[in-house]
């Protein structure tokens, strides 16, 4: 990322693979730790190959999962159960911008307005795209490139995003 990128990451900050995201309200701590538990024993400890490095949206550079190899299902499952957290628990005020907020930039589609909708989120399920972010520019073309490599699953964690969807505080539970 260049110089003066909106975000990048770089020392301290924390490189990761969202499996949700959701705004909650009220979320018992026992529910999250349940859920962090089950995720650490699916995904702890696992290598996944990333692939190609593609932007996304208004200048999300994004370095994905290799959509071939057998750990993208694995990463998908995950994904499935994470999205479950939301169950009752999203905040309605935010949620309600999120809803509207996703009609806005979606051209009101349907299947994505639901998920955001039901989910806090719309692009999950066939939609979700596994892959860490590298940073934010709109400034930077970028065609897609092929850059293998791989990364190792140390813990799964319940974060606060901020800005840009930036880590900007991992939860004790």
């Amino acid at each position: 990322m260049p110089a003066g990128s909106q975000q990048a990451l770089a020392r301290g900050s924390l490189p990761h693979v969202t499996l949700t995201q959701c705004a909650l309200r009220d979320a018992p701590r026992e529910r999250l730790a349940a859920f962090v538990e089950r995720l650490e024993g699916r995904l702890r400890g696992r290598t996944i190959p990333l692939s190609t490095v593609t932007k996304f949206g208004a200048g999300f550079l994004f370095w994905g999962v290799d959509p071939a190899s057998p750990e993208r299902a694995v990463v998908q499952a995950a994904h499935e159960h994470a999205i479950a957290v939301a169950d009752g628990l999203l905040d309605p005020v935010v949620n309600r911008a999120v809803v509207e907020g996703t009609a806005s930039a979606f051209g009101d589609d349907a299947a994505l307005v639901d998920n955001a909708r039901r989910y806090g989120y719309a692009l999950i399920k066939e939609r979700y795209a596994p892959h860490i972010t590298l940073g934010f520019d709109p400034r930077v073309p970028v065609d897609e490139q092929q850059r293998p490599h791989a990364m190792t699953v140390e813990r799964v964690v319940v974060v606060r995003l901020g800005t840009l969807g930036r880590v900007a505080e991992v939860l004790s539970l």
